[in-house]
């Protein structure tokens, strides 16, 4: 029998080799040396070594083959071997328990071993019945010298393993860091997550949308008022590891923050397959790995966001420096608009300006899309602009409610010198169709337009008091004389009808001047109704009116005359009557402006000759109509 001191000798001259050599083994491979020369220094026929998985909550071999432990279990209860540990006494280091087989001819003994460092364990020696037991003594000595060694080992395979996680999160970072694509920085974070936890299941909970690849376990976190009592968003909100115990599903889940420096960008998901107790060491490697992804995704995030800052900038910087090239209102209209559908892929753009004079007290400009030309769309743009002149904040909305055929909208003011002077809108036909990104963009781009469109209004509408008469609102006679010389240029022909309101003087007379102006403006008005789409309107003189038809007959010209007469005759109040004169040009090279203009001018005097209220066209002045 080996005595206590030999025995002492021996096991830790063992154990001192296998430390000074320990950077050879694995820690199974070591545990395994362990048994083997434990089995030959105790005599006995099985040496194994238990230790406690606190992942799968239960004592897993590590030594010896399967009939090792086909045998081990058939001498251990292991469903009560946990409640026979914790019976032990510890404190005192004498806790032995031995285990007897009735039906097999062998003696066991358990040797529970608790290390300072690391897992728990037992040792189980199995020896024949007509070998000597061991003493108390030597089995508490195998336990001491077995729990030191655990402990030395313990601590340098965690020290190993400690390195070997920093080594894998500095690739981590490397790689991650050099990439400027999301999608690949998440394809990868989801890959190493595969290499360190296989048998796990993960998402990324981002806080942002993303259309990642359908193999990404990839999710965009809530933000309902439900959600918030979620862990998962309590993980978001406060920025600190979260843990889960689902006892239904029997599983357990971590919740980590993904956080940059800037903020948190989402939370990464980890769910075990059975319920689990983390180490404070694996949580601090999982919240460094969260943090890795995190600091990448920021950095990703900020560099694609100084991107679109950059083509922002230089898309603001485009449109300002067309818009300041004196252009006219329907090309600074088209400049935005394509800006607009360019920057942020909207399917309808309207430009609504207010103007007092119209009927609707807006305008919708020339350049919006086909939307902004029906009633709803009217209806949609009036509503809009009235809402803006008592509150002068933008719009913007991801799921309108206001029952149109378009989602997601963005409205936004055009001011100017404190005033609103009309509205932007911006549609497209899906939910959340716009970022914020994009919002931010057209507010800018809308700001910066507003002024050249404001100008190209207001030089049109000077451009258009200089060639309007102020009472009529139709051309000016000089307009009138420049447009004709411009179409006897072009054109191949034209018609253009003077008109002389009869008895203009009596009506002065009996009813004063203001009546005779209102009379003048209700027989524009008339004219305007009757007018083609190319017919040019003027005021000639005092109570003469003419209308220039481009490419028009002189039979096309005393029908429309004959027209206007009949209207005024029965419409006007008082009630008034048109005398019409009607003169053509048909070749460039024989008439001129002039001649156009004496011809018509003739043929109006021998209207008033004959009798008034009746239309004579050139050339035929003996013959007159009452049309």
């Amino acid at each position: 029998m080996i005595t206590q001191h030999n025995l002492k000798e021996r096991i830790r001259s063992t154990y001192f080799e296998l430390i000074s050599d320990i950077a050879h083994f694995s820690y199974d491979e070591l545990l395994s040396v362990v048994t083997n020369h434990l089995t030959a220094i105790l005599n006995t026929t099985h040496s194994v070594i238990y230790i406690y998985n606190k992942w799968n909550k239960k004592y897993e071999i590590k030594t010896g083959s399967k009939e090792t432990g086909v045998f081990t279990k058939s001498l251990v209860d292991f469903s009560d071997i946990n409640q026979q540990l914790l019976e032990s006494d510890i404190s005192d280091g004498k806790s032995i328990l031995r285990e007897k087989s009735e039906l097999l001819n062998f003696n066991s003994v358990i040797i529970p071993l608790f290390p300072k460092f690391g897992s728990s364990g037992f040792l189980f020696l199995s020896y024949q019945k007509d070998v000597e037991h061991l003493s108390n003594n030597s089995v508490e000595l195998v336990k001491r010298e077995t729990e030191q060694l655990l402990k030395l080992v313990n601590y340098y395979k965690l020290s190993e393993k400690s390195v070997s996680k920093s080594k894998f999160l500095f690739d981590m970072s490397t790689r991650l860091y050099s990439m400027n694509i999301k999608g690949d920085i998440l394809k990868d974070i989801v890959q190493c997550l595969y290499k360190l936890y296989p048998t796990f299941t993960y998402y990324l909970l981002l806080s942002q949308d993303y259309e990642a690849e359908s193999s990404l376990p990839i999710k965009t976190i809530e933000y309902s008022d439900a959600a918030t009592k979620r862990v998962s968003t309590q993980a978001f909100l406060t920025g600190e590891v979260q843990l889960e115990d689902r006892v239904k599903d029997k599983n357990t889940s971590i919740y980590a923050p993904l956080r940059g420096k800037q903020g948190v960008y989402g939370v990464l998901q980890i769910i075990t397959p059975h319920a689990v107790d983390f180490t404070e060491d694996e949580i601090d490697f999982i919240t460094q790995f969260a943090n890795t992804a995190g600091a990448a995704i920021e950095n990703v995030t900020l560099y694609q966001h100084s991107k679109h800052l950059v083509s922002d900038l230089k898309l603001i910087n485009e449109a300002t420096h067309k818009l300041n090239s004196n252009l006219k209102l329907t090309e600074i209209i088209s400049i935005v608009r394509m800006q607009i559908i360019e920057a942020c892929r909207a399917t309808q753009v309207g430009f609504i300006y207010i103007n007092d004079k119209s009927d609707n007290g807006f305008d919708i400009l020339s350049g919006s899309t086909s939307y902004f030309a029906t009633k709803q769309g009217q209806i949609f743009a009036e509503d809009i602009l009235s809402q803006m002149q008592v509150n002068t904040d933008p719009m913007f909305s991801g799921n309108s409610k206001k029952n149109l055929p378009y989602c997601s909208i963005m409205a936004i003011p055009m001011i100017h010198s404190g005033n609103v002077h009309g509205a932007v809108l911006i549609m497209h036909e899906e939910k959340y169709f716009f970022s914020f990104e994009s919002y931010k963009l057209m507010q800018s781009l809308v700001q910066h337009s507003t002024l050249a469109l404001t100008n190209s209004v207001l030089k049109d509408k000077l451009e258009e008091s200089v060639i309007t008469d102020y009472l009529t609102k139709l051309y000016s006679r000089n307009h009138l004389d420049e447009t004709l010389k411009a179409h006897m240029q072009l054109d191949e022909k034209g018609t253009l009808i003077l008109f002389d309101i009869d008895d203009f003087k009596k009506i002065n007379d009996t009813y004063g001047h203001y009546i005779g102006d209102e009379v003048i403006v209700q027989v524009a008005k008339i004219i305007r109704t009757q007018l083609g789409q190319e017919d040019i309107p003027a005021r000639w003189g005092g109570e003469e009116l003419a209308i220039y038809l481009p490419n028009a007959s002189i039979d096309d010209g005393v029908a429309l005359a004959g027209q206007i007469r009949t209207q005024v005759e029965s419409f006007t109040e008082p009630k008034i009557t048109l005398s019409c004169g009607v003169s053509s040009w048909i070749d460039k090279e024989l008439d001129s402006v002039s001649d156009v203009f004496i011809r018509a001018d003739k043929a109006l005097y021998e209207a008033k000759e004959i009798g008034k209220n009746c239309v004579v066209k050139e050339k035929e002045l003996k013959k007159h109509s009452n049309l």
